[in-house]
C-alpha cells in the first residue's frame, strides 16, 4: 500500500497531546544569553575568514523597550545552534522539540531549508552587528556553494551514501519508486540560493557574482516552457519533488487544474521562487534572459486554474483576485516572488492581484494582532512564523510601492505575533516538555539524531505553530527558523530609511542607523525620541490610534509646529546632533475578536492593547503542556518604560530584499 508522509499530516496528528492546567506564576519575558551548548559548537571544515559587518559602535541609554536587533542577535544564534558541524553544518531539519526526550533529526527537505539560514545569518548579522558564529557561517556557505554545479550552475542535491535521509522515500512524489540515486538539480533550492547570493553579493559578505550569472542560465535551461510561460515539473517518479537528475527530467508533465495531490496540497507554483531573485537579478543588472524567464513563470502562476475558493460567493470571481482555499503560506510565497517582478517591470495587474490576494488572506484570523491560518483546511487553526515573514513583507513593499498604506499592519504583526513566536523561555520549553510522557528515541543511522541540549540550541529560534494565546508543542520545521529570521530582519529594515538628506520612520519602534536613532518609549508611554545624525528634513509616521490633536513635536526642547504629508508628520531644517521629541497619549481599549481555532468552532477572545501592542489576551490555554505567549503585565501596569545602557550598532550598509 501506498504511503505518501507528508508532514503537515504528521504535524496536526501530533496536537492531540495538549491538556488544561494552570499557567506559570513568571510573567515577564526574560531574553536569555546565548547557551553554552550553542557557544561550544566547533566548526569540522576548514574556516574560512567572514568580514564582520561595519559600522558605528556605540553605548547608549536607551527604553528597555522592544528591539529587533537584539532579538536578531538571538536568532542568529538559534541559527546556528541548529547547524550540524558534522553534516557541513546543515540544518537539523526536523525538531522534536517538545517531545520527552527532545531530538532533532535530519530529512531531505534540509537541502532547501539550509540556504534559507544562510541567507538569513547575513541578513541577522546586517541587523545586529553581531561577530559570533561567523565560523559556523562560513562553513554553511561552502558547504552550499560546494553543490552549486560548475557546469550548469544549478544547486544538486548530490548522492551520499553518508547522508541516507536525502534519497529518503519520504515527502516526494511517489514514496513506492525508489529514488533515483543519483545526482539531483533541485529547482526550489536553485531558487532559494539564487535569492540568498544576490543578497549576499549586495551586502559584500560572498562575493558571486559569476555563481549568480551561472545559476541564471542554468535555470532557463532547468525550465519547461509552453507558448508563453514556464514551469518546473514534478519530475516523475522516484525523485525529489521539482528536481531533474543529471540524466534528464524523468517526467514534464504539467499539473491539471484542481489536482490537489503530492507535496503542499499540489501547490506546483511555490515551487518557482526563482521568479524573486531573477527579477531583483533583471533589476540590478538589466539581464534580460533573467528577467524573461521571470515573467514566463509569472505568467503560469497567475493562471486561473491555481487560483479562487469555491465557498465564494457566485458574483466574486475569486481566481482574478488571488483567492485561494488552500495551503495560505504556498500561495503568499509564490506572490512575493510575483510581487517582485511587478514591482521591476511597474505592472498594475500583479499590484491589484497582490493586494487583493493580501486583504483576502488577513481575514482569516484576527489580523489586528497578526494571527492568521495558515490552511484554511487542517482540524487545527493555527500559524506558522514561515507564514508571518510574508504578513509583514508584503505591506512593508506595498506600502513602499504606493499601493497602500499598511504600516499598521506591519507594526501590529511585529509587536505581537512575530515577536511571541520566537522561543527566549528555557524554563517554559523545559515545562513542555517534562509534562510529555517519555519516549524511546528510535536508533537511527549514524548522525541521522541527535538528542544533545535541544533546548538550549533552540533558544531564538522560531516555534512552528502558533494560537492566538500559546505556541503549539510539537515538532516543527525548519522552514520557520530562516523564515522567522528574515521577517526579524525585514521588520527592523523597515523602520527607517535613508537617502541623501533625507530620513523617513515608519514605526515607532528602536533603531539605530547612521542617518538618525529611533528611542520608542512604547507601549509604556506615548513618547518617541529622534537622535538626528544627518538629516535635514525628517518625516515621521503616525499610527492611526494616534490622536493626532493631542501630538506635540519639539526640536531640542523647543516646540515645532506639525505639518502633514498623509500620515506623516515632516519637520525641515534638521541639523546633526537634533533631538526630536514626539509626545502623545496611549490609547488603551479592549476589544472582543473572534477566531476559528478548530474547523466549525470559534472562540472570542478579549484583548486589551495599549497602541498597537496586545497587553493582555483571554481566554488562555492554561495547559502545562504548552507553552504560553502574551505574559505581559509588566506591561499593563507600568507607566513609565524602563531604561538601558547597551551597545549600540549603526551598520554602514544595509540590505535590499
Amino acid at each position: 500500500m501506498k504511503k505518501l508522509i507528508i508532514l503537515t499530516m504528521v504535524l496536526a496528528a501530533m496536537q492531540s497531546g495538549i491538556f488544561a492546567m494552570a499557567a506559570p506564576k513568571e510573567s515577564k519575558p526574560v531574553e536569555t544569553k546565548a547557551s553554552t551548548a550553542t557557544k561550544n559548537i566547533k566548526p569540522k571544515v576548514p574556516q574560512v575568514k567572514l568580514q564582520a559587518p561595519s559600522g558605528d559602535r556605540y553605548e547608549a541609554t536607551v527604553p528597555d523597550t522592544l528591539d529587533l536587533a537584539h532579538r536578531a542577535e538571538l536568532a542568529l544564534r538559534g541559527i546556528a545552534g541548529l547547524t550540524d558541524s558534522n553534516n557541513g553544518y546543515q540544518q537539523w531539519h526536523i525538531i522534536n522539540w517538545a517531545s520527552n526526550p527532545p531530538n532533532l533529526i535530519h530529512h531531505y527537505c534540509e537541502m532547501d531549508c539550509t540556504t534559507k539560514q544562510w541567507d538569513a545569518m547575513a541578513q541577522l548579522r546586517a541587523v545586529c552587528g553581531s561577530k559570533e558564529f561567523m565560523d559556523i557561517e562560513e562553513g554553511m556557505g561552502k558547504t552550499i556553494m560546494s553543490f552549486l554545479d560548475k557546469d550548469d550552475g544549478l544547486y544538486y542535491a548530490k548522492y551520499d551514501p553518508k547522508c541516507p535521509w536525502v534519497y529518503d522515500n519520504v515527502y516526494t512524489n511517489f514514496p513506492d519508486t525508489p529514488l533515483e540515486k543519483q545526482d539531483l538539480a533541485l529547482a526550489p533550492a536553485s531558487g532559494l540560493v539564487l535569492y540568498s547570493m544576490i543578497v549576499r553579493n549586495d551586502l559584500g559578505v560572498t562575493k558571486c557574482e559569476k555563481q549568480i550569472r551561472a545559476m541564471v542560465r542554468g535555470l532557463d535551461d532547468l525550465a519547461i516552457k509552453k507558448d508563453d510561460y514556464a514551469y518546473f515539473p514534478d519530475g516523475g517518479p522516484g525523485v525529489i519533488p521539482c528536481s531533474r537528475p543529471r540524466s534528464g527530467w524523468k517526467d514534464t508533465t504539467e499539473r491539471l487544474p484542481g489536482d490537489v495531490s503530492g507535496v503542499e496540497e499540489g501547490v506546483l507554483f511555490e515551487k518557482l521562487r526563482a521568479i524573486r531573485g531573477l527579477s531583483m537579478w533583471a533589476e540590478r543588472t538589466g539581464d534580460e534572459q533573467a528577467l524573461e524567464l521571470a515573467g514566463k513563470m509569472v505568467r503560469y502562476v497567475m493562471k486561473p486554474q491555481h487560483w479562487g475558493n469555491a465557498a465564494d460567493p457566485p458574483h466574486v470571481v475569486g481566481a482574478e483576485q488571488g483567492h485561494c482555499d488552500r495551503h495560505f503560506a504556498a500561495f503568499t510565497h509564490i506572490l512575493r516572488c510575483v510581487f517582485e517582478y511587478g514591482l521591476v517591470t511597474g505592472d498594475s495587474r500583479i499590484y491589484d492581484f497582490v493586494r487583493s490576494n493580501y486583504e483576502y488572506i488577513r481575514s482569516h484570523g484576527i489580523s489586528r494582532i497578526g494571527q492568521v491560518s495558515y490552511r484554511a483546511n487542517l482540524p487545527f487553526m493555527d500559524e506558522a512564523p514561515c507564514f508571518l515573514d510574508d504578513l509583514i513583507s508584503i505591506p512593508i513593499k506595498m506600502s513602499r510601492a504606493g499601493i497602500g498604506d499598511y504600516w499598521d499592519d506591519v507594526d501590529r504583526i511585529i509587536r505581537n505575533h512575530l515577536v511571541e513566536s520566537q522561543l527566549i523561555r528555557r524554563d517554559l520549553m523545559e515545562r513542555v516538555v517534562q509534562n510529555k510522557p517519555k519516549e524511546k528515541i528510535r536508533k537511527g543511522r549514524p548522525g541521522e539524531i541527535c538528542t544533545d541540549n535541544v533546548l538550549d540550541r533552540m533558544l531564538g529560534n522560531f516555534a512552528g505553530s502558533l494560537m492566538p494565546t500559546y505556541l503549539v508543542p510539537r515538532l516543527f520545521i525548519g522552514c520557520c527558523i530562516g523564515n522567522g529570521g528574515r521577517g526579524l530582519a525585514h521588520a527592523w529594515e523597515g523602520i527607517l530609511e535613508g537617502q541623501g538628506d533625507q530620513v523617513q520612520v515608519n514605526l515607532l519602534l528602536n533603531r539605530a542607523s547612521k542617518w538618525a536613532d529611533v528611542d520608542s518609549y512604547l507601549p509604556y508611554e506615548g513618547k518617541v525620541v529622534i537622535r538626528n545624525k544627518t538629516a535635514k528634513h525628517v518625516s515621521v509616521r503616525i499610527p492611526a490610534w494616534v490622536d493626532r490633536s493631542k501630538l506635540k513635536a519639539g526640536v531640542n526642547g523647543t516646540d515645532r509646529s506639525l505639518s502633514w504629508v498623509g500620515a506623516y508628520v515632516v519637520f525641515d531644517g534638521m541639523k546633526s546632533g537634533d533631538k526630536l521629541q514626539l509626545d502623545f497619549p496611549i490609547k488603551e481599549e479592549t476589544v472582543k475578536l473572534t477566531a476559528q481555532t478548530k474547523v466549525g468552532e470559534f472562540t472570542t477572545y478579549t484583548i486589551t492593547f495599549r497602541g498597537n501592542t496586545v497587553v493582555d489576551i483571554s481566554p488562555r490555554n492554561e495547559s502545562p503542556g504548552v507553552y504560553p505567549i502574551y505574559l505581559r503585565d509588566h506591561m499593563k501596569t507600568a507607566k513609565k518604560a524602563p531604561m538601558k545602557t547597551k551597545i549600540r550598532f549603526a551598520p554602514d550598509k544595509t540590505f535590499r530584499w
